[in-house]
């Protein structure tokens, strides 16, 4: 049985440059039932900090006023030999108004692996993560866990 920890953070950049490079797709559509109700659905893909994954997201929220959940998916291909691993996630968000008035939105929540193949076959685990927006398309996410592979 193999054991690992990690322990990363990651700022993901979602401008037009990852838009165009990496593939970003996000839909966004207000309700109307409530004022401020908006839901989204995205995917995007792109190489994880390290150089060493492809990373595949599928992810909705929806938010009233930048409160409410956040959801979805990762899947991490190996670049060396193509072996890879699903990751489901979910958690709320939040917002909160800084003394200047601005809307800052934070969001924390769990993961769990639900697949894997090759070297990931039979990934077990999960963690937690946090982050936030930092500016128009900049998020920010520390990402805590472990995983076991049984054998």
């Amino acid at each position: 049985m193999q054991i690992l920890k990690s322990k990363r953070s990651m700022l993901i950049l979602v401008t037009l440059a990852l838009i165009i490079a990496f593939g970003v797709t996000t839909a966004s559509a207000q309700v109307g039932d409530t004022e401020g109700h908006f839901v989204t659905l995205s995917e995007s893909k792109g190489v994880t900090s390290d150089g060493k994954f492809t990373r595949y997201f599928t992810s909705r929220s929806d938010l009233i006023k930048g409160n409410g959940t956040l959801s979805g998916y990762g899947k991490y291909v190996d670049i060396k030999d193509g072996d890879y691993y699903f990751s489901k996630y979910q958690g709320p968000a939040t917002a909160t108004k800084s003394p200047e008035g601005k809307l800052k939105i934070t969001f924390k929540g769990t993961y769990i692996f639900i697949k894997g193949t090759g070297k990931f076959e039979n990934i077990q685990g999960g963690g937690t993560y946090k982050g936030g927006f930092l500016g128009k398309g900049i998020i920010f996410v520390d990402v805590e866990g472990e995983y076991v592979i049984k054998k």
